[in-house]
């Protein structure tokens, strides 16, 4: 199995777990770009957040509101917004 060059660039800063739901904090060594990776303990769902390196922490601790809405009605929504 061939190791992606782009997957060892991300360095784990932090992770937690609350609610069902493990959290983690990774920064890129090569962009310095920042994610934050949540996974539903219960299904094994992921969902990965690109934020802005100065947000990291906040979207750490609250994840949700850096979460695109991914409805229809939200999509239109920011649309017309």
């Amino acid at each position: 199995m061939a190791v992606d060059i782009f997957d060892e660039q991300w360095v784990e800063l932090a992770d937690r777990a609350n609610d069902g739901l493990d959290i983690r904090l990774y920064w890129n060594r090569g962009d310095g770009r920042v994610k934050v990776a949540v996974t539903r303990i219960h299904t094994g769902r992921v969902a990965e957040l690109r934020v802005e390196p100065a947000d990291a922490m906040t979207a750490f601790h609250h994840p949700f509101a850096y979460h695109e809405p991914t409805s229809r009605a939200a999509r239109a929504e920011r649309l017309h917004a």
